[in-house]
């Protein structure tokens, strides 16, 4: 079952699209962020930690086209939030199918959306001035080079959070939501790779190894024609820990660095 709320909701219509338009003092999320309901009870994705979801769900089939909720300070009812913020949601009853399929259309093309919400009507629009601006970038995707414990604990972890992995040679040219990884103890078969990826828009590139190890691989892609300013986006040694011999920990700490570029990128 998929994790995105646009492509539940485009795959079970009848439902509700609950936005984040707005977020004071410390809540967790960013404006944009979303979560699908339905009347039955039915969610996908999330917008607070269980404190304001369940009654984001209560409004489900209002008559209104867009509801609008305000939650702690300064909303319907005074009492502060956990973490001390305030939100507005946009409850939008019945998204327009064409809007789900078109968002669709650009995931599967891997192209970033960009969306004027009409906060009334719930209507969205390309091309309006105005209204609620909502940006759909593609999801990171992982491309990884490599094979043994640290590529399998890495691959699987990527596909528990359902983003696209792809393996070896079979894998696509890396675009500007991509993250390259090679997972070599033989590094002189990480080149090509490395070169490939650093001739491209890739917003992570990382290889494994110590601080040596990337000295080395550094001094080898320069003998290949590769400049400063090129070297410099590639990361190494990898991961927010280090040094790292478990596998699953590495992959862990790999892949929560690729999340937090993308999110410094991108979110």
């Amino acid at each position: 079952m998929t994790t995105d709320p646009f492509a539940a909701l485009a795959a079970r219509p009848g439902g509700a699209l609950a936005l984040l338009i707005a977020a004071e003092g410390g809540f967790p999320r960013r404006p944009g962020a979303a979560m699908a309901l339905w009347p039955d009870g039915g969610r996908v994705g999330r917008l607070g930690a269980g404190c304001i979801d369940a009654d984001i769900a209560g409004h489900v089939g209002a008559a209104r086209a867009v509801t609008h909720l305000t939650y702690g300070l300064g909303g319907p009812i005074d009492l502060p939030l956990p973490c001390g913020g305030t939100v507005h949601i946009a409850l939008i009853q019945r998204p327009d199918p064409v809007w789900l399929a078109a968002i669709g259309a650009d995931s599967a093309a891997r192209r970033t959306g960009r969306w004027r919400i009409d906060l009334v009507t719930g209507a969205a629009s390309r091309d309006a001035a105005t209204g609620f601006a909502l940006v759909l970038p593609p999801p990171p995707a992982v491309i990884l080079h490599g094979e043994g414990d640290e590529a399998e604990a890495l691959a699987s972890m990527v596909a528990a959070l359902d983003l696209p992995c792809h393996r070896g040679e079979k894998a696509p040219p890396p675009d500007a939501q991509s993250a390259v990884v090679t997972l070599f103890h033989d590094h002189d078969r990480e080149l090509p790779p490395l070169r490939a990826a650093l001739a491209s828009p890739a917003f992570y590139i990382g290889a494994l190894g110590s601080r040596r190890a990337q000295l080395a691989r550094q001094a080898a892609l320069r003998e290949t024609g590769i400049d400063e300013a090129a070297l410099v986006r590639l990361r190494g040694p990898i991961g927010v820990v280090s040094p790292v011999r478990e596998p699953r920990l590495l992959a862990a700490s790999v892949l929560t660095e690729i999340l937090a570029a993308y999110d410094a990128q991108f979110g």
